[in-house]
């Protein structure tokens, strides 16, 4: 079974990588078309759940609208992994159309304490990876999937330009202290569920959401500085536009559970900016606190 998945994501990966952008899009959104229509898939289904619960606000003709188009992002993302790991990089970097706040970017890393980028999951993180990279030779703390091969796929596309993986683990995370105390600049996806003991109930869109204390555990330890970074689509395949900003909540230094509040705020409001592009189809909400029923 795991080499039938290992052929047919490698053959979706090099049929994406023979399209241009804007028709591996196309494909993507035809996709999340069909994924909003199929209300039995899991994607469907724990994005409903994820937006019902996030934007109670919203009245529901505005929540299946948001959850249309977060779906066709979906299929998107999906459809663009050919083109982020399999294009030729001077390729996949010439989808950048434009860049603001890079001038954030070089202030932060010219404080000389080390920089985290809080790169959340929107529109393409692989993409502004490799624009990171080509820059700074950032390391990026990832999950390693089950499936070997991936694991090692995934190393070998992201360190193209120099940059380095860290795996979510106790080796990782001596790599990314060592790397931050140099003075050099890691990239971390903050809203992945850690594992059991990694984490913390924080609120999230009104949710308790088990969040990660690593970041800001970092952030204790070696006084680096904190930005955030996002590469979302813009319309109609043109390609994607970096913004590199301050935080909108610092996140202190001392005291666990104020620093991991500030971070779920930060992506929070990074989501609010463009929320059609968050992953809503991950289970953010997988843990619950034992008084709360279960999201999904």
């Amino acid at each position: 079974m795991r080499f039938v998945k290992v052929v047919l994501g490698l053959l979706f990966l090099f049929l994406m990588a023979l399209l241009p952008l804007r028709v591996s899009q196309y494909l993507g959104r035809m996709l999340g078309k069909y994924l909003y229509h199929m209300q039995s898939s899991r994607a469907y289904r724990v994005s409903k759940a994820n937006i019902d619960s996030c934007f109670k606000e919203a009245n529901e003709e505005q929540r299946e609208s948001l959850l249309s188009r977060s779906l066709e992002h979906t299929g998107m993302s999906y459809a663009e992994m050919g083109m982020s790991w399999l294009w030729p990089t001077s390729m996949s970097l010439a989808t950048v159309v434009s860049v603001k706040g890079e001038e954030v970017l070089q202030q932060a890393f010219d404080q000389g304490r080390g920089v985290i980028i809080i790169a959340p999951h929107i529109g393409n993180w692989e993409v502004l990876n490799l624009y990171a990279s080509k820059r700074y030779a950032i390391t990026v703390l990832y999950k390693q999937p089950k499936l070997k091969f991936f694991d090692w796929l995934i190393n070998k596309m992201r360190k193209r330009l120099g940059g380095d993986m860290a795996p979510a683990n106790a080796k990782g995370v001596r790599k990314l202290l060592k790397t931050l105390k140099a003075n050099k600049v890691v990239a971390i996806l903050p809203d992945q569920e850690p594992a059991e003991g990694g984490g913390q109930f924080s609120p999230f869109f009104g949710r308790p959401a088990y969040t990660m204390t690593l970041l800001s555990q970092l952030v204790a330890k070696t006084k680096c500085k904190e930005i955030s970074g996002v590469a979302v689509r813009e319309e109609k395949g043109r390609g994607f536009a970096i913004e590199f900003k301050e935080l909108d909540h610092d996140l202190p230094s001392a005291g666990i559970t104020e620093s991991v509040n500030a971070l779920n705020q930060n992506i929070q409001a990074i989501t609010q900016r463009n929320p059609e592009q968050y992953q809503w189809e991950y289970k953010r909400y997988k843990k619950s606190p034992e008084d709360l029923a279960d999201l999904y």
